[in-house]
């Protein structure tokens, strides 16, 4: 990933990591297994004339090696081995479920009529979704992908890398998708190949873990550019949406917002009471101190979120203390200055001192070192709102100063990962004084008080 990565190049890279590829593999494989089971469920005389074929072509050796008595036993032995072993399979099948899962189970492509990962990927096909797009700036365009027992092969040429781009992709567009005609039918008709669709929420929960891990890296390597689009990710990922900044998206967000929340105060959002950026217990801010910015925010939202909330829990019989209890809303606050009275010497020290950033090869890490000042972070900020009643609060996000004086624009983005149309950046404009200034000037007073002491002992002493 670079500063400049598109939300899609992004998700991308998140499908192709290796350990996602991988579960995603062991999960084909499984649902590979249970094909087999059901096709040979649905056709047992096609097995049996299979295994009739295979004995016959065994026994049929009239032009082979002699037939003595020696090998006839071995014959006998080895097929009441075989026996043996088939009935054990057959018993271990029975114990572990697999004769009812290979009954009961429906699939795509074994079964008529049944929605899998084909009907996704056809539908996406119309929606001008699939096959994905991508850019010349998108690594995964030129990567390849090694298989068992094959060579490495092309993104859409690998099964289980195709799966978790079609599972982005299907997630991405999970509105329409979960509102399409020919899903809600084969869902009311049970017809919904599970080898397929039940993969999908492993797939989100691994998903959100490695874009939490992005935005550490991100962080490490303090590009703000980046950091703000994978928390973008974050969002468009939860919603199930292409995009978090297209104006049609965030009408129809605020829409749902409306309707299901009882009107327009029921759309989330914070309002900013006061902001300041100050070092703790001084006048001033001097250079590399540690300072504080606060914001006092309120959500105008939490009444009407707090009675549907109660409502819908109480409809579904479910204690409404238990139902809040697992709120959660997720912001960020991504801090960033610029300097207003000249330019700043970049200062990439962080790259060279993280062991992951270190690493990088020499393009990717110019590309982090040459990012302007205005584009570095000063700090990412979380904060989760666990109560969903709570109105008013105030946040407080520590950094350290800008090393060089001057005049500084310091620029706040407050961000959602759930919902649509709420980001805000605001600014505030702040002098930083040289600490050496300071401290010579408190060196002064020291001084002074001293002689003003001796002077008053000099004229008891009179």
């Amino acid at each position: 990933l670079k500063p400049d990565s598109s939300h899609f190049d992004v998700l991308y890279c998140i499908a192709t990591a290796p350990e996602s590829i991988q579960i995603t593999q062991e999960s084909i494989d499984r649902g590979d297994e249970i094909k087999k089971d059901r096709i040979e469920y649905l056709n047992p005389e096609a097995k049996k004339d299979n295994k009739e074929n295979l004995d016959f072509e065994l026994d049929d050796d009239d032009d082979g090696w002699g037939d003595d008595d020696d090998d006839d036993e071995a014959a006998k032995a080895a097929k009441a081995k075989q026996e043996e072993k088939e009935m054990l399979a057959r018993q271990v099948a029975a114990a572990s479920g697999k004769s009812e899962i290979a009954k009961n189970i429906k699939l795509e492509g074994v079964d008529d009529g049944v929605l899998g990962q084909l009907w996704v990927e056809k539908v996406l096909e119309t929606m001008g979704q699939w096959p994905p797009k991508f850019g010349d700036s998108c690594a995964v365009k030129n990567m390849t992908f090694a298989q068992k027992g094959g060579n490495a092969v092309s993104a859409l040429e690998h099964k289980a890398v195709r799966r978790n781009l079609c599972m982005t992709l299907g997630r991405l567009n999970a509105i329409k998708l979960n509102s399409h005609p020919e899903l809600i039918k084969a869902g009311q008709a049970s017809l919904i190949d599970p080898t397929y669709f039940k993969t999908t929420m492993g797939y989100r929960q691994r998903t959100g873990l490695l874009l939490e891990a992005a935005l550490r890296v991100a962080g490490a390597a303090r590009s703000y550019r980046l950091y703000k689009t994978i928390v973008e990710c974050v969002a468009m990922f939860k919603i199930g949406t292409t995009s978090v900044l297209d104006k049609e998206n965030i009408q129809w967000f605020t829409d749902i917002m409306t309707k299901t929340y009882n009107g327009p105060e029921g759309v989330p959002r914070v309002n900013i009471g006061s902001i300041a950026i100050e070092t703790d217990g001084e006048d001033e801010i001097a250079t590399d101190d540690t300072c504080q910015l606060q914001i006092a925010m309120n959500r105008p939202h939490a009444e009407n979120f707090t009675k549907q909330k109660v409502a819908m829990a109480t409809k579904q019989n479910i204690p409404p203390q238990i139902a809040l209890q697992t709120y959660r809303e997720g912001w960020w606050i991504l801090l960033r200055c610029q300097k207003l009275d000249g330019e700043v010497e970049a200062d990439n020290e962080h790259i060279a001192k993280n062991p992951i950033l270190a690493a990088l090869d020499n393009g990717s890490k110019k590309r982090f070192e040459s990012e302007t000042e205005e584009n570095r972070l000063l700090n990412a900020w979380p904060f989760i709102v666990s109560n969903i009643a709570q109105k008013t609060g105030k946040v407080k996000v520590s950094f350290r100063a800008p090393a060089i004086p001057g005049k500084y624009k310091f620029i706040i983005d407050i961000k959602s990962q759930e919902f649509l149309g709420c980001d805000q950046v605001l600014t505030v404009e702040k002098e930083i004084i040289d600490k050496a200034l300071i401290q010579r000037k408190e060196e002064e007073e020291e001084e002074e008080d001293v002689s003003n002491e001796e002077e008053e002992e000099l004229k008891k002493d009179k």
